[in-house]
């Protein structure tokens, strides 16, 4: 099949060029002797994970635990549910996991750690645990170290639960060069602190996890790290472009669209709106727009109605015609897979592969 044949809407992956994002990544962690746990959110696709896996992963994360059992059911064993699981509902089916895999789950809260011990010790299983520092970002953890500790001494005495040290995620750093490296003093004195008060009480962090697709390659520069949880590299998408992480020649995952209007002046309306983007905002910049149209990039994708795409045209030289077809690099990637039941795998202009999104919707 041809990408030309492709019904519009159509998420398509070159993939030529996200092998080349996986090897990178995966050289680089090796180089600097990091374990390399990417989130699958991204693709939520587990043909896509075991590829990761494949190109030296040494095991994934997930966001929800509806992700976990879709990808543990492909037979990937080693995962990380990077949220924290509050409920008893959740708290059984960690144990169910747990009786198959080896399970880890980051947490900041003794209420979420009493429930999953209940559970699993219930089963005669075990998971592990990663306390959960805020470095910034300000969403979940814990910010100061001797109260994190606190938690990590009670969570290490209840059965069931193995304590395996730190997680945090500097969400902050989805900013440019030089504000990332101005953000990475503040980082580095708190997990300095941190992890001073842990050996001084003899606690061992066997891992610390960091992450995000926009501090991957500076993991290293990051005090006391082991391992990184990076998502959006396997893709890239115009926000990573944005803050300078990756150029648009890394970016694996684009939206086919045609054209399926120009009778206004300087408009032309595609076929993919918010149900096909997602409306995620454009981070840097000026913050406009929610796409980069590669074939036109002096059109604006300037607006989203549920199925309708509204690109201003009116500084550009293209002639659009109905019928035309475009390919858009979305604002995040991680949204627009999850719009989708399938994506495919293209080469030049042949398709290679249809992906379906297994755990698309997956939000409990």
């Amino acid at each position: 099949m041809l990408v030309s044949e492709l019904e519009t809407p159509a998420v398509v992956v070159d993939l030529d060029v996200m092998e080349r994002n996986l090897t990178r990544m995966a050289e680089y962690c090796q180089r600097q002797g990091i374990k390399l746990r990417p989130h699958t959110k991204s693709h939520k696709i587990p043909e896509l994970a075991k590829r990761q896996m494949e190109s030296g992963a040494t095991g994934i994360t997930v966001a929800k635990i509806g992700e976990a059992e879709v990808m543990l059911d492909s037979g990937i064993t080693d995962i990380l549910i990077a949220y924290p699981l509050v409920g008893r509902g959740k708290a059984t089916r960690l144990a169910d996991l747990a009786e198959r895999a080896d399970i880890t789950v980051s947490l900041d809260s003794l209420e979420a750690a009493r429930a999953i011990s209940e559970q699993v010790t219930a089963r005669n299983v075990r998971v592990g645990i990663l306390a959960e520092l805020d470095v910034g970002f300000g969403r979940c953890g814990i910010a100061n170290e001797k109260e994190l500790l606190a938690l990590a001494q009670k969570i290490s005495v209840l059965p069931g639960l193995e304590f395996r040290g730190l997680m945090f995620f500097p969400g902050q750093f989805v900013v440019g060069p030089t504000e990332r490296a101005a953000l990475l003093g503040e980082v580095n004195d708190l997990l300095g602190r941190t992890q001073e008060a842990f050996e001084r009480e003899g606690l061992q962090l066997a891992t610390v996890s960091g992450g995000s697709t926009p501090t991957a390659y500076d993991a290293h520069q990051f005090r006391g790290v082991n391992e990184v949880r990076p998502g959006m590299y396997i893709f890239n998408d115009r926000n990573m472009e944005g803050i300078g992480v990756a150029g648009v020649e890394d970016c694996a995952l684009s939206v086919i669209v045609t054209v399926v209007s120009n009778s206004v002046a300087g408009r032309a309306i595609v076929d993919g709106g918010s149900k096909t983007f997602s409306s995620d905002r454009y981070l840097a910049g000026d913050g406009r727009g929610f796409g980069i149209v590669k074939e036109d990039p002096e059109a604006e994708l300037e607006n989203l109605s549920e199925e309708h795409g509204h690109l201003n045209i009116r500084h550009s030289t293209h002639r659009y015609r109905v019928g035309e077809r475009l390919t858009v690099i979305p604002n995040h990637a991680c949204s627009t897979v999850n719009m989708h039941d399938e994506i495919y795998g293209v080469r030049g202009e042949r398709v290679e592969i249809a992906w379906s999104v297994a755990a698309r919707g997956m939000v409990r």
